[in-house]
């Protein structure tokens, strides 16, 4: 139903983007239920731009861009799409950043849909990361990634494998960065989004970053890049558990 709404979604921008270049209209905005009481006839005009622009997205959606070994779903505390996901993202930041990336967070929120088991295609990415989150790389003191790690005890979101979060009776008991503690006084690059930089889903120590570095990538366009690359080295696409959340009794 998703990757239909996707598709529609982009019938419909490009058809009245084209439309509204060649001609002048007035419109009027109504709110409408859609559900199954829906009874509306089509509009005849509207119908014909989107007949022919549709297979014009349908032909740039359907094509393939990787091969997936195993359908990857998201959940906490961790999943196969999460780790798959984060892990792209502090990757495809290291490549774009000058200097070296500490760790990577994004959030279980903007990871809507599986990616799919053999052919993916693009579509099925546009229906996973359907938001238009950009990835940024903020410098992060200490103090600050230990605030953030601590509303993570309570709400896990995705960490990069790199990243070892233990939580015990719900609260943070240890966390570790490469194996070593958080230094308070030290400052950490974290790849993130952008809707986290400004306390989205409330990690607000985020707010708190010295630094933003601005990659102009969406996230999307990271998957893509990390799904191209791994095909240019015929390689699939693949994920694994490595219990970077450790959940204690």
């Amino acid at each position: 139903m998703l990757k239909k709404a996707i598709l529609f979604s982009l019938s419909i921008c490009f058809a009245l983007n084209a439309f509204a270049q060649e001609t002048t209209f007035q419109w009027k905005a109504t709110r409408v239920i859609m559900d199954s009481t829906w009874n509306f006839p089509e509009e005849p005009v509207v119908k014909g731009i989107i007949d022919f622009y549709k297979p014009q997205v349908d032909s740039q959606m359907q094509q393939v861009v990787g091969i997936s070994e195993q359908e990857m779903r998201s959940r906490r505390p961790e999943s196969l799409l999460s780790n798959f996901t984060v892990d792209a993202m502090l990757e495809i930041a290291q490549r774009k950043s000058e200097n070296n990336v500490d760790f990577a967070l994004t959030n279980f929120g903007g990871l809507r849909a599986p990616i799919p088991a053999g052919e993916v295609r693009r579509y099925d990415i546009y229906s996973t990361y359907p938001f238009d989150n950009y990835l940024v790389i903020l410098d992060l003191k200490g103090s600050s990634v230990k605030k953030l790690f601590n509303i993570l005890a309570t709400n896990v979101e995705p960490l990069s494998s790199n990243v070892v979060l233990s939580i015990k009776s719900g609260k943070l008991n240890y966390a570790l960065i490469n194996g070593a503690q958080i230094d308070d006084k030290k400052t950490y690059r974290v790849a993130t989004l952008d809707f986290l930089m400004t306390g989205g889903d409330n990690l607000y120590p985020l707010k708190e970053a010295v630094k933003v570095e601005q990659t102009g990538m969406l996230l999307r366009d990271v998957i893509f890049e990390k799904i191209e690359s791994l095909t240019a080295n015929n390689q699939k696409i693949s994920s694994k558990i490595t219990n970077r959340i450790k959940i204690e009794q």
